[in-house]
């Protein structure tokens, strides 16, 4: 039994099963015996005659690639014919390159370098690997004595056939008795040409062969367009990424006209689009086909689910390109079980991930499989599926398009592992969020790096709800409320914390331990308060006193209690806030919640020096300050360290003032926190102001106003008097052109740069 008869056996039955026959039933179709088809497919029969090989593949219905390749095989004297132009001809493009004039400068000086054989454009579905290939290859093909020549591996899943369709495509006569790997060698040892292989990653196991080509073959060069690397030495390899935002919009505009002209396709509206197709040409393209039947704001509307619009593409395209759902169906079915399970769980994911989300969300915690998250994330990202983002400092973080996670979160559910691998999600983001909020010093990168999974918390909070998982809603809630408050997420902030602790009270719902729900309920409390809601907040303490009381939970109670009281103290009713304040820290120490009490002991400093009792105060702060180092507390030492220097600035001792906040500033330094820095600045300007170093007074309060810019959080009226008392006594000091100019120093400089003016000095 010889290589080609085996070969094209194997064929067949692929051929045969793809078509949904059984051996009898192709034979009744070709009218053929049963038994001539066992034989052929066994390879025990000669290969077929051509009356034989032509009823075959009619009954088949095989594509025009299909029937080459088969006659290629079973009837090599059929395609005998000699090299001529019109075999080495590339397929003309029908439509112009639009873009990727860097990616093609970069490919042609690489394949024209003496040291660049084998070069692979690698990428996701619908990217454009193809369509750039021919581009380059005809740029080439003057390069070359022989040109270039274009293998199709559309057709192919196995592997071995690879060398029968390169020799299909230089038209070589195979003679029965030659090893086909060896002789096609053989034949291309003195071609001078660029052999341009498309869409090798069905038949990546075929990539010894490629390198045995370049071996022998001292004057062929080898493009490749696949999603997946060969993973050979001497390849080099050029991603392809999403067209740069002007191209895509050329891109859509000049399909779009195509299709229905006369039209204005106004390119911010046909920007947007591009942006939720992840400027993928294939994507941009299906999408533009759709302007012949909806105006450019209903097509943006409804790729809100862009898989099912995604459909109906030329048909003079692969069958598996004419919808992306197929497109990225292709790369899906080439991966194994295991890569395909990492790939759906972590459509999961919104905006980014962690090595270390990853093995949280794959893996139940008893599993111990580092490596394998490691290996499976790396093929992942081969196949061109998975992005990863690798910075100079701290971790590597992958991500995913939108439409492959669209993708993914179908298969997702069809497999039935959605709920379990969302709730490992939320889980770890809780858990993650719970240890970045813990205050520790030199949290500032884990606050970061918190900043970077806004959208994966959101989800996380979003799931929970939807599943009343309040309790676990709660813990991500609360564990955040450090970003809330520093990083001007305030009224989301609001709505998160107002639906989960309705949902919290409600008869029958989960229990949700009392600590976690007296914390939440003072965030809350302070959020509504620093958004200038002071009615909704004093509502809302009311009812949780009063849910509190009926279920004599302790934790409740003070925080409400606490609300009720900085109110009052806001309204300067101050004895009023004496009552609430004191019975609040008596709640506290009934529940045993350092938190709470910390914030108790707070609110009663603040309202001693309301008092004038600067003694109290300070006394009550430093108690205070005794719990937030016990605990912890780093960000919340710095904001007490800030009223101690108040405190002592009050009291005329400026020396001291400044100690106090230069630890708050250092501290600060830890923690993206323009308003907090700006307040601890404004009291630093004040107590140097008073020594007499107006300048820098000036520049500081200038810093100082242009972070509360930042983020849209301008003093409270109770301060606002204190802070341009500062500015006006300075600028009486200062000619107008000093303070001008320190003004605008102040104005440009960064949390980092002012925290170091006021520690060391510009």
């Amino acid at each position: 039994m010889s290589d080609q008869q085996t070969s094209f056996g194997t064929l067949l039955k692929r051929y045969r099963m793809a078509a949904g026959l059984t051996q009898e039933a192709l034979a009744a179709s070709a009218n053929l015996s049963a038994r001539t088809i066992a034989d052929l497919e066994r390879g025990i029969n000669r290969l077929p005659r051509h009356d034989t090989l032509e009823l075959l593949m009619a009954a088949l219905n095989v594509t025009s690639q299909q029937r080459s390749l088969l006659l290629a095989i079973a009837r090599p004297e059929m395609t005998a014919a000699a090299r001529t132009a019109s075999l080495l001809r590339l397929p003309l493009p029908p439509t112009a390159l639009i873009g990727r004039e860097q990616e093609l400068t970069q490919a042609l000086t690489r394949l024209r370098s003496d040291g660049v054989r084998l070069l692979t454009l690698t990428g996701p579905a619908g990217i454009g690997k193809t369509r750039l290939g021919l581009q380059v290859a005809r740029d080439l093909e003057p390069h070359f004595a022989q040109g270039a020549v274009f293998v199709s591996l559309a057709p192919l899943r196995e592997a071995q056939f690879l060398p029968f369709a390169i020799a299909q495509a230089f038209g070589l006569y195979i003679p029965a008795e030659e090893d086909i790997s060896e002789y096609v060698s053989t034949c291309l040892h003195e071609q001078h040409c660029l052999l341009v292989l498309d869409n090798f990653e069905q038949v990546i196991e075929a990539a010894p062969l490629v390198a045995n080509l370049l071996s022998i073959c001292p004057h062929l060069s080898v493009l490749v367009t696949s999603r997946l690397p060969l993973r050979l030495r001497g390849e080099h390899i050029l991603p392809l990424a999403p067209l740069p935002i002007e191209d895509a919009v050329l891109l859509f505009q000049e399909r779009a006209a195509a299709i229905r002209p006369g039209r204005d396709y106004v390119s911010q509206e046909v920007a947007a689009i591009c942006e939720r197709l992840d400027y993928l040409p294939l994507a941009i393209e299906l999408a533009a086909m759709h302007v012949k039947t909806f105006t450019l704001p209903d097509l943006y509307a409804r790729l809100v689910h862009r898989l099912v619009l995604l459909r109906d593409g030329a048909r003079d395209l692969p069958v598996r390109q004419q919808t992306m759902e197929d497109a990225l169906a292709w790369s899906y079915e080439l991966l194994s079980e295991a890569q395909q399970r990492c790939f759906r769980q972590l459509a999961v994911f919104m905006g980014g991930w962690t090595l270390e989300a990853a093995e949280a969300v794959f893996f139940a915690e008893e599993e111990q499989a580092h490596e394998e998250i490691v290996l499976t994330l790396a093929a992942l990202v081969d196949a061109s599926l998975v992005q990863v983002a690798i910075p100079v400092e701290g971790q590597a973080r992958f991500d995913m398009l939108e439409l492959m996670r669209e993708y993914g979160l179908e298969r997702l559910r069809a497999a039935g592992e959605e709920e379990e691998c969302r709730r490992r999600h939320a889980l770890y983001y809780a858990r993650l969020s719970e240890t970045a909020s813990s205050e520790a010093p030199g949290q500032r990168g884990q606050e970061a790096a918190l900043l970077q999974d806004v959208q994966n918390i959101r989800i996380a909070m979003q799931w929970a709800e939807e599943r009343q998982e309040t309790a676990l809603g709660l813990r991500l809630a609360t564990a955040c409320k450090g970003s809330w408050f520093t990083q001007g997420y305030m009224s989301e902030a609001e709505v998160r914390f107002e639906r989960l602790l309705r949902m919290s009270w409600q008869e029958g719902a989960q229990e949700v331990p009392p600590g976690l729900r007296a914390v939440a309920l003072y965030a809350f409390g302070q959020i509504l308060l620093g958004r200038g809601k002071t009615e909704r907040a004093e509502a809302v303490a009311r009812d949780g006193l009063e849910r509190g009381r009926r279920s004599e939970d302790h934790g409740s109670m003070s925080s409400a209690l606490a609300i009720l009281g900085h109110i009052a103290q806001r309204n300067r009713k101050l004895d009023e806030a004496t009552t609430f304040l004191l019975e609040s820290d008596e709640q506290a120490r009934r529940a045993g919640i350092p938190d709470l009490r910390g914030f108790t002991l707070r609110n009663l400093a603040e309202l001693a020096r309301m008092q004038g009792d600067l003694e109290r105060a300070t006394t009550l702060y430093e108690e205070a300050l005794t719990i937030a180092r016990a605990t912890g507390m780093s960000f919340g030492v710095a904001l007490i360290m800030t009223m101690l220097g108040h405190l002592a600035r009050q009291r005329k001792d400026y020396s001291l003032a400044k100690a106090r906040y230069q630890e708050g500033l250092r501290l600060l330094r830890a923690f993206s926190s323009p308003t907090y820095t700006a307040w601890c600045l404004e009291g630093f300007a004040a107590a140097i102001c008073a020594q007499g170093d107006y300048a820098h007074a000036v520049r500081l309060c200038a810093a100082a106003a242009a972070l509360r810019e930042q983020v849209q959080t301008p003093l409270p009226p109770t301060e606002r008097e204190a802070f341009e008392q500062t500015v006006a006594t300075a600028k009486v000091q200062l000619d107008e052109a000093t303070f001008v100019h320190e003004w605008e120093a102040g104005t440009v400089l960064s949390q980092d740069q002012a925290i170091n003016d006021a520690l060391n000095g510009l």
